[in-house]
C-alpha cells in the first residue's frame, strides 16, 4: 500500500528511529506484564452511544474516532438503527467523586483481546472524555501499551492530540503486511522496513543497521524474560496494574514468541529483515 510507504515526518537519523521503535515496542505491552500479537479490525465499525448526555457529547466523540479511522484506513460510522447492529459502543457514565489517588476514569474493553477485534466498548466519565477519548480509541483499534513518550497512547502525555509516530503506527498497523494475530515480534520487523523507507537512500544503510539493532535488543529481552532472567519494558513498572500473575504469563508468552522466531529463523523464507538469533 502506497500510504504505508511514507511516515508523516522524516525520521532522518538513527536516534529518530530508535525513538519511534521504542514506541512501537511499548505498544504491544500489555500493563499487566506481557507482550501481545498484533489485534485489528477487519469489519466495518458501527458505532453507537449510551449513557449520561450521550447526545451532547457524540459529535466530539464522533469527530476524534474519525481521525483515529481515517489514519488508519478504517470505515467508521454510527450504527444505523435500520441496519446491522453496533460492535463498537461508547458509554458515558458521571463523574466518581468518591474514588481518590489513581484510577481510570476511561477504558476500553476489546473482544477478543488479539486477533480480529470483533466488539469494543469505552466506557468514558464525562470530565475526562475530551482529553481521553483519542487515547481509547487507540487501544480500540488494537494497541494495547502505554509508551514512555510521542504517542497519544503514553499515560504522562500533556497533549490531547494525535502525534506523527501515532498517525504512522496506525497506518503501518492496519496495513496488510500485519494480519491479525502477527506476533510482535515480525511486526516490529515491519515496522523497521517502514522506518528504513522514509531515509534518504544515501543514509539508508545506517537507517538499516539501526533498525537490526534494535530488534535484536527487543529479541534479547524477550529471550531473557523467557529463561526468568529478564524483565519488560520499564514503563510497564510505572503502570498500577503490573502483576505477578501478568509477568508469569510475560514469561510464557515470551517463550511463544522467541520459539517462533527461532522457527523463522530457521525457514528458507525467512525475511532478512525479520529479527532472529541468527540475526545476532
Amino acid at each position: 500500500m502506497a500510504l504505508c510507504l511514507a511516515s508523516p515526518r522524516a525520521f532522518a537519523g538513527p536516534a529518530e528511529i530508535t525513538e519511534t521503535l521504542s514506541v512501537v515496542w511499548e505498544v504491544f505491552w500489555q500493563q499487566q506484564g506481557y507482550v501481545q500479537p498484533v489485534s485489528k479490525w477487519r469489519d466495518p465499525i458501527r458505532i453507537s452511544f449510551s449513557g449520561v448526555a450521550f447526545e451532547r457529547h457524540k459529535p466530539f466523540a464522533l469527530g476524534e474516532l474519525r481521525k483515529v479511522a481515517r489514519a488508519a484506513g478504517l470505515e467508521l460510522a454510527e450504527a444505523d438503527p435500520a441496519g446491522p447492529p453496533a460492535n463498537f459502543e461508547i458509554q458515558f457514565v458521571p463523574d466518581d467523586l468518591t474514588r481518590v489517588g489513581f484510577y481510570f476514569a476511561c477504558r476500553t474493553v476489546r473482544t477478543p483481546a488479539a486477533g480480529v477485534i470483533r466488539r469494543v466498548k469505552i466506557i468514558a466519565e464525562e470530565r475526562s472524555l475530551r482529553g481521553c477519548i483519542l487515547h481509547e480509541a487507540m487501544h480500540a483499534l488494537g494497541m494495547p501499551g502505554h509508551p514512555r513518550g510521542n504517542s497519544i497512547l503514553s499515560y504522562y502525555r500533556g497533549s490531547s492530540s494525535l502525534t506523527p509516530t501515532d498517525e504512522f503506527m496506525l497506518r503501518v498497523w492496519y496495513s496488510d503486511a500485519v494480519p491479525p494475530g502477527m506476533s510482535p515480534l515480525a511486526a516490529l520487523a515491519v515496522f523497521a522496513r517502514r522506518l528504513v523507507d522514509t531515509v534518504p537512500e544515501s543514509e539508508r544503510p545506517r537507517a538499516e543497521r539501526t533498525a537490526a539493532q534494535f530488534q535484536r535488543q527487543a529479541f534479547a529481552q524477550l529471550e531473557a524474560i523467557a529463561l526468568g532472567k529478564g524483565e519488560p519494558p520499564r514503563i510497564l513498572f510505572q503502570s498500577s496494574t503490573l502483576t505477578p500473575a501478568g509477568l508469569a504469563r510475560g514469561r510464557i508468552e515470551a517463550q511463544r514468541f522467541v520459539g517462533m522466531a527461532k522457527a523463522e529463523a530457521a525457514s528458507p523464507e525467512k525475511s532478512l529483515s525479520a529479527t532472529t538469533p541468527a540475526d545476532r
